[in-house]
Parts: C-alpha cells; structure tokens; sequence
C-alpha cells in the first residue's frame, strides 16, 4: 500500500550539481593522528617555497628572511629561563612552574611559557614593561629549585649554554646633573650591559655623588670603568663602579666560582 504521508515528508532530491558541491564539501583531508589529538588540522601551502639544494652528503635551504624577520618580532619581549634543581627534588610539570610564578609575578597583561626542554623555558610577555618588570626580579626561588631568567637572543641552543650573566648595579660617578634623564642614563649605562632599572634615590636626585643603575653583564665581554659619554661637539669621560661582582671562572666560562677553584 502507498503512503502518502511518509512519501510527503520525505525531502526532495536535490540536483546533481548540488549534490556534487555537498559531497565535495563533505570529503576531507586524511587528518594525522597528532592533529586528531591538538584538533588543528591547519592545512599547508607549499606552492612557492624555496626548493632544497643538495651539497654533498647534505641538503640546505635558503629561509625568506622577511618572514624570518617577523618571528624575531614575535620574541622581542621574550625572556628564556632555566631551571634549577638539586638531586633529589621533585620535577615540575609546565603547569606547576606557571602556577608558581603567577603568584610572583605582577604583570600588566597575561604572559605565556613554553618548554624548550633540558629545563629551559622560554616566555613570551605582551610588551616591554612587563618583560622588565620580571627580568629585574631575578632569580626566582621556587621551594624547591630555582629559576634563572636570561636574555633573549637569536638562535639559541641549549647544548652551547654557559652561565655567563649577572645582574649588577654600576655607579655612574660625578655624573653632572643634565645627564640625569631617563633615557640618558639607560644610553650610558648600555655600553657595559643592558641597563634594566634606575634606583629611587637617583630618579629622584636625593644624592648626587653618582648615578646608580641595575644593569645585566655578559662576563665573557671586557669590563671597563670608564665610558666616553659624546653628545654634539663634546665628550668627556665617566668612571664606572660596579657592586658586588660576581665570581667569574675564565677558564670554564661559567658564572659562580673563579679559575682557582674549577
């Protein structure tokens, strides 16, 4: 017997081109099983790319540096770290470290981490302020372990690390008064590291005698104590003290004990 109504509420069959376009639509690309487990399967276009080129028993190929370029701006704001354990102590997970140093760090915006392994991390902070803010913290003790923070720089390996910077303070001594501006004495003190912060009493010209800046030092670069400061038709020479400095191995290259003692 006909049935009308089952027959009726059936849907009308769609044209052959709109078929086809629902089929097509419906069929994609075989997913690995790594993109079925980060649910990404962003697809890759390598039409355009630069071809390999084989040497010998090796093959190369050419980056575009414009792109290149681009990941650096990415990491300008980015600070590297190292954790430190001592045997015994318990391994953190990622998600522990971060937990940890949101409890340390005030930071104007959200920050990222990720693990570069060997226990060394990389964070991505949102803009400068920030990334000075944690830099001039410094070591920060995580009970147990510690955690080193270092400059970022370009083409890091883990395997080639030394522990070669401290955080010093420099006194920029007899320094005349006019030279007092911010971005002045972060320009002067750049030329024995990377000036991170100007304390109080000089920012705010309580005391005279010098000018008293936190700067980070590479001790595998030379020291001087004494910077040539020019400006349009005049120079003249400032004395540089440092406090504190720490011990330096030349032998090893590594910061925490001098050459007599490695």
């Amino acid at each position: 017997m006909f049935d009308w109504q089952a027959e009726l509420s059936r849907p009308s069959p769609l044209p052959t081109a709109a078929r086809a376009e629902v089929y097509t639509s419906a069929v994609a690309p075989p997913v690995s099983f790594a993109q079925a487990l980060t649910g990404s399967t962003k697809i890759a276009l390598n039409d355009d790319l630069p071809p390999p080129l084989i040497r010998g028993e090796q093959v190369s190929v050419k980056i575009t540096q414009e792109v290149y370029e681009k990941g650096k701006a990415v990491c300008k704001n980015n600070l590297r770290g190292r954790l430190i354990l001592i045997k015994g102590d318990k391994p953190y997970t990622k998600k522990d470290i971060q937990m940890k140093l949101q409890k340390v760090w005030i930071t104007t915006a959200s920050w990222s981490m990720t693990s570069l392994g060997r226990g060394y991390y990389e964070f991505f902070f949102a803009n400068e302020n920030d990334k000075r803010k944690v830099w001039v913290a410094g070591t920060v003790d995580l009970k147990p372990g510690v955690l080193r923070l270092f400059e970022w720089t370009k083409d890091f390996n883990m395997h080639n690390q030394r522990n070669t910077h401290a955080q010093v303070w420099i006194r920029l001594m007899e320094l005349p008064q006019e030279y007092w501006m911010e971005r002045t004495l972060r320009e002067i003190a750049n030329a024995v590291g990377t000036s991170l912060l100007i304390d109080n009493a000089t920012t705010n010209r309580l005391f005279g005698h010098y000018a008293r800046i936190l700067v980070d030092m590479d001790f595998t670069c030379k020291i001087f104590y004494e910077i040539i400061v020019e400006r349009d038709g005049f120079a003249f020479p400032v004395e540089v003290v440092y406090e504190r400095m720490p011990d330096f191995c030349t032998h090893c290259q590594n910061i925490g004990h001098v050459v007599q003692d490695c």
